[in-house]
């Protein structure tokens, strides 16, 4: 049934007509054109002049026999009746297809909107809108269903949102609408694999590992400030003088060599060498990029607390080793997510990161060598521009801010005045199709499968997630004859914060003889940043007896609660001076009954040994000697790492240590529970025990 009739001006793009019948605005409508038959177009605005109601439309176009859109060469008639678009030719005309990326269904419309996945993904692919305006809900939809199709997916996520993917939406007021979308509940857990820079906060991810830097430029872009000429001349000559020599180099061994050379620009080189190995991210065996890609498994790189420098470390040399693999085809083709764009890859005016030259690279050479890039941001003004002219495909939602519209505009084709105008006022969960589709088209998201990471979440942190652990109970082999004490031990499996063995097993079988068995134990100990006369250093307490682990040469322990057994006539002297916590030096003459000289020569010797100082004439005990706190600094970092091994139990408290750090004026500045990891050897005759660091301290 006509619904109106062209009328006035007419061209082959626009047209208006008069309304004779209910007519939206966006509703696509049908006009009979004599050269081609039946074309699509769609109603963009309406207006009322008196009492006369008149649709302005642009013209979509018609299907040639080869299946390219086009427009007709000539205007339509005035005259010419326009009706309702059918389902049929909607669908067909705007190339929405029967399967594919199902993102739910046509404004207006119940037409399934079915997005062909090849033009997703191998035409890149940007996702805007300001916040709260539904992306992420959008992100997710759109993971479903690649996962579903058996695609690569690896995921930069800057605040730990996407990992709800794997539970089941069971939202009631989402799930009310699964019929109406056709779709039902499903978690994909079994897809999802999990990756972080700091699995304190995120317990179910697995460390991510990067490759130490085995050159002077790579070891340049990765550190976390912008090195000047004279610190990158340095840092070459060290470098490559290091790897000249043993092939690599360790953070530790780069930190000696900078100590040593007489270059002031040495030390925020040094800070910096020391901020990457206390990140504990790199390592000789990084992380293998076949394990995160692989078909059907999304990988999310989850960067919930990890500092802005530390997220632009870890994306530079991820994407760099993704992209340099998918070239070589060690990794099968896949799709890259960024979310928060903006921050990865900004548009020159506003900085440049670490990983902005490896984005621009993947933008533009990405697709010849099957690897799909997709942006996600809020401003799209702050994207980088050659980023986002190559995302041939857009899904935006509502967005506000006049210099992102701008932005859209330049940087997509096929938006005009009226579409911008509607952009702005988009409701949450619609959103415009760009690219994909033939001609720009709005959709209405449909719910999702799985739950979403804006939704309430409540977990139970207990230390049974953070590591796998089974209660047995552990005896040594006699050792020396002498029986070890039985006593409770836990087995630990899973990654915890240990510091690396230096000694590896096939060491330790070069230097012993008849090995029975070798496994490790981990020693649990505090480690600690500390400070004190505004220098700081790393203190590592013992948690099974109060002390602090020293590693020069050889692993030590300097006990901290033990007082040194004195001769009989200082023991008699220190009971005067302990019952108080000032004594003059005159009782001590009076009442120790000795000789002035035999006393003064007493004081001195407990002046000596730390044990009092003498301050006008008046004596102060010393609990414990003053000590060198610089000089007991760890020289190793611990890492986030996985041990099968025994874990003795804790007997020191945390408490114990602060109060001890608090006496000595000493400011802790961070703390975390480690591990150091000791050998246990079984021979034919003994069994020993012996520390991995150094090959030398027992338990």
């Amino acid at each position: 049934m006509p619904i109106g009739k062209v009328f006035g001006r007419t061209s082959t793009t626009s047209f208006k007509f008069s309304v004779e019948a209910p007519v939206n605005k966006w509703d696509y409508v049908a006009v009979n054109h004599p050269d081609v038959g039946l074309v699509l177009n769609q109603v963009v605005e309406i207006e009322k002049v008196e009492n006369k109601t008149y649709a302005q439309c642009i013209i979509v176009g018609y299907r040639t026999d080869r299946g390219f859109l086009r427009q007709p060469r000539t205007p339509y008639e005035p005259g010419t009746e326009v009706i309702i678009a059918e389902d049929d030719l909607i669908k067909a005309i705007l190339d929405l297809r029967m399967n594919g990326i199902y993102m739910g269904y046509l404004q207006g419309k119940k037409i399934k909107a079915f997005i062909d996945p090849k033009k997703l993904i191998t035409k890149h692919l940007a996702i805007l809108a300001k916040s709260g305006a539904g992306k992420s809900y959008a992100v997710g939809v759109i993971l479903e269903e690649l996962i579903d199709m058996g695609i690569p997916i690896i995921l930069i996520d800057p605040h730990g949102e996407y990992s709800s993917i794997k539970g089941e939406n069971t939202n009631p007021d989402e799930t009310k609408y699964f019929k109406m979308y056709d779709i039902n509940g499903k978690g994909f857990a079994n897809n999802v694999m999990e990756f972080a820079v700091n699995t304190q906060i995120n317990i179910d991810a697995h460390q991510i590992r990067l490759p130490v830097p085995n050159d002077p430029f790579s070891l340049v872009e990765t550190m976390p400030f912008k090195v000047t000429d004279a610190q990158r001349g340095l840092l070459y000559n060290v470098v490559n003088d290091l790897v000249e020599r043993k092939g690599r180099f360790e953070f530790d061994e780069l930190i000696k060599e900078l100590e040593i050379s007489e270059s002031t620009a040495k030390w925020r080189l040094i800070g910096g060498i020391q901020q990457l190995e206390q990140s504990g991210l790199f390592s000789h065996s990084p992380t293998p990029m076949v394990e995160m890609i692989k078909p059907g498994q999304i990988s999310i790189i989850n960067f919930k607390g990890a500092s802005i420098e530390i997220q632009e470390i870890v994306a530079r040399s991820l994407l760099t080793k993704l992209f340099e693999d998918r070239k070589m085809e060690i990794v099968p083709p896949c799709f890259l997510v960024i979310d928060e764009a903006h921050n990865y890859c900004p548009e020159r005016g506003f900085g440049e990161t670490r990983s902005s030259k490896i984005i621009r690279t993947i933008a533009s050479e990405g697709r010849k060598f099957g690897l799909g890039l997709t942006i996600i941001s809020q401003r799209p003004a702050r994207v980088d521009k050659s980023v986002m002219s190559q995302c041939s495909s857009q899904i935006v939602l509502q967005v506000t801010n006049p210099n992102d519209l701008t932005a859209i505009s330049r940087s997509f084709e096929g938006i005009t005045s009226e579409t911008e105008s509607e952009i702005k006022n988009l409701p949450i969960g619609k959103s415009m199709i760009i690219g994909a589709t033939a001609f720009p088209i709005f959709v209405d998201i449909r719910v999702r499968k799985s739950q979403h990471g804006g939704a309430a979440k409540s977990f139970d942190i207990t230390e049974a997630k953070r590591a796998k652990i089974s209660t047995l109970e552990y005896s040594t082999v006699k050792s020396n004859n002498r029986p070890v004490p039985t006593q409770t031990i836990t087995k630990s499996i899973g990654q915890m914060s240990i510091f690396e063995p230096r000694i590896s097993r096939q060491e330790i079988e070069t230097m012993e003889s008849d090995i029975k068995d070798i496994s490790l134990i981990l020693k649990p100990v505090l480690s600690t940043i500390c400070q004190k006369n505004n220098k700081n250093f790393q203190l590592i307490f013992d948690l099974e007896t109060f002390g602090i682990i020293q590693l020069n040469k050889k692993l030590s322990r300097a006990k901290l609660n033990s007082k040194p057994k004195l001769p009989i006539s200082q023991n008699k002297v220190m009971s005067i001076i302990n019952q108080k916590n000032k004594t003059p030096l005159s009782e001590v003459f009076v009442r120790s009954g000795l000789a002035f000289t035999e006393v003064n020569k007493i004081l001195n010797q407990l002046v000596n040994s730390g044990q009092i100082r003498v301050e006008n004439k008046i004596i102060y005990p010393i609990d414990s000697p003053e000590l060198n706190f610089e000089k007991m600094n760890f020289i190793l970092r611990p890492k986030f790492i996985n041990l099968d091994a025994e874990k003795r139990p804790e007997r020191v408290s945390e408490q114990k240590i602060l109060g001890f750090l608090k006496k000595h004026n000493i400011t802790l500045k961070a703390k975390r529970k480690s591990y150091i990891p000791f050998y246990k050897i079984e021979t034919e005759n003994e069994t020993k025990i012996i520390d991995s660091l150094s090959y030398s301290m027992r338990l």
